[in-house]
């Protein structure tokens, strides 16, 4: 018997209440993207619009075990589309490496345009990341939106560090290293989204990890998975 999904309107509700839970969270990043997502009206009908289009991506499914898997894809072109700013920010890049970087990003751009356009494209991404997690955990309850999607989240800001570092080496040199590690990590990348997007197949590996995790004290992130058996 399959479980209904939640209306549109539920999930508008959801998120803008967590939104406003954001302005009043002691969670220093949470509170200055709702922040910033609420300082004007032209902004949040900005942000309304657009994340009422996701939301209706997940309602029009129907059923609530497939809105929860075009919920984790939703969350999942999140986390990629706000890793330029977070690397920008995370790195402190500045002068001339930001303009390249941006160049790079934005080749039909100008720099000022790139600027506002990455802020503001950030601001709406990180709220609306917030609310699919939100969901995800307290109306779904799927465990996807726990450690696997966190660990994801770190794991892709690790390859797009060495990506862009591959891009623009610091002081044009370009270590053989690195780029030998893209591959790995995007594998390693690979591997987590097909645990992410297959929770019936994955959760009693991740549970397995977990448990190695606590018996050996480890609690800061889960360690890189081999990679599942190919299907004949």
């Amino acid at each position: 018997m399959h479980r209904s999904g939640i209306s549109h309107s539920r999930l508008m509700r959801e998120s803008t209440d967590r939104i406003e839970l954001a302005l009043r969270s002691d969670d220093d990043r949470a509170h200055l993207a709702a922040q910033r997502l609420s300082e004007s009206s032209k902004t949040w009908q900005t942000w309304e619009n657009e994340h009422s289009g996701l939301m209706r991506q997940v309602a029009d499914y129907g059923v609530l075990r497939t809105q929860a898997a075009a919920l984790r894809q939703t969350a999942l072109r999140l986390i990629h589309g706000k890793a330029l700013f977070e690397y920008l920010r995370r790195n402190a890049v500045r002068g001339t490496h930001r303009s390249q970087m941006l160049a790079h990003f934005y080749p039909t751009r100008g720099y000022q345009y790139s600027v506002i356009a990455e802020h503001s494209g950030f601001v709406r991404k990180t709220c609306s990341f917030m609310c699919a997690t939100h969901v995800g955990t307290g109306l779904v309850h799927d465990p996807a939106f726990l450690d696997p999607m966190e660990h994801y989240e770190n794991l892709y800001a690790e390859y797009f560090d060495l990506y862009c570092s591959t891009l623009f080496p610091t002081d044009g040199v370009e270590s053989a290293s690195e780029r030998s590690l893209l591959p790995l990590l995007k594998h390693q990348l690979n591997e987590w989204r097909w645990i992410i997007l297959n929770p019936r197949e994955s959760v009693p590996r991740v549970n397995r990890e977990r448990e190695m995790r606590r018996a050996t004290g480890e609690t800061q992130r889960l360690p890189a998975l081999k990679p599942r058996p190919t299907q004949k």
